[in-house]
């Protein structure tokens, strides 16, 4: 499951939880299209703390979704909790994406210094 929220005129939040199979990636990637179409730069938190593993298949949607990006993406910052399997995932697919635009990071206020947002309080479920 997932959620997207709009954090500022190009900023996103993405809180996504447990597993994300394909139907779910694809669905995904759908309505975030959808919601970046017009923007020609955009910035996103992926708040990952409840994330259990990413499907291989998923793994493969989103690293070409990243790669498709790489050209409007002004940052993303992915907050990862101590999930050693899934920080080795993240960590793959950031480097797969190549981009010097992601960065994984340990907290929230990390997470906003890095795309730059300071004035929204984002409060987590």
């Amino acid at each position: 499951m997932y959620r997207i929220e709009k954090i500022g005129e190009n900023k996103f939040y993405i809180k996504a939880l447990g597993l994300f199979p394909p139907p779910v990636a694809k669905r995904f990637i759908k309505e975030f299209r959808k919601k970046t179409k017009k923007l020609n730069e955009f910035s996103v938190i992926v708040d990952g703390v409840d994330v259990i593993f990413l499907n291989l298949e998923s793994f493969g949607i989103i690293l070409d979704f990243l790669k498709e990006n790489n050209e409007r993406l002004g940052k993303s910052s992915w907050i990862i909790s101590k999930n050693p399997p899934l920080d080795k995932e993240i960590e793959t697919l950031l480097e797969r994406a190549d981009s010097p635009k992601r960065k994984i990071v340990q907290t929230l206020e990390e997470a906003k210094e890095w795309i730059g947002v300071s004035d929204i309080t984002i409060i987590r479920d």
